[in-house]
């Protein structure tokens, strides 16, 4: 019960430092499945992946992610961050990535053509 408080009460300082300083740049979050994913279970029915689905979640909230998609069978998203260390330890403090279920790879991105992404209607 300890570990989960820490690690809640962490992202929520994570949060909120977020928002009273400005991101500087963006990184691209790249996850695929880790040695604690499960082939026989669907993705629901994984451990984690519910508080993994909820910390999502906060950070489009918080505005942190800009874009999400799958591919294959990676993941991946667009973090909006105030430096590189700051977008590790965002992406590092997800449980579903500390228990192995995915695997993170943090990489900064650098735009060279600014478009508008859209889900097709």
């Amino acid at each position: 019960m300890k570990k989960w408080l820490l690690i809640f009460s962490s992202m929520l300082m994570m949060f909120s430092s977020y928002a009273q300083t400005a991101p500087d740049s963006l990184y691209m979050v790249i996850y695929t499945t880790g040695p604690a994913w499960d082939a026989s279970k669907s993705p629901n029915e994984q451990p984690y992946f519910k508080e993994h689905s909820s910390t999502l979640s906060k950070l489009r909230q918080a505005g942190m992610i800009k874009a999400g998609a799958r591919y294959a069978e990676k993941g991946m998203i667009v973090l909006s961050a105030k430096s590189y260390a700051s977008a590790r330890e965002i992406i590092f403090a997800d449980v579903a990535v500390i228990n192995k279920l995915f695997l993170a790879e943090v990489q900064k991105l650098s735009v060279f053509y600014e478009g508008c992404l859209e889900r097709p209607k």
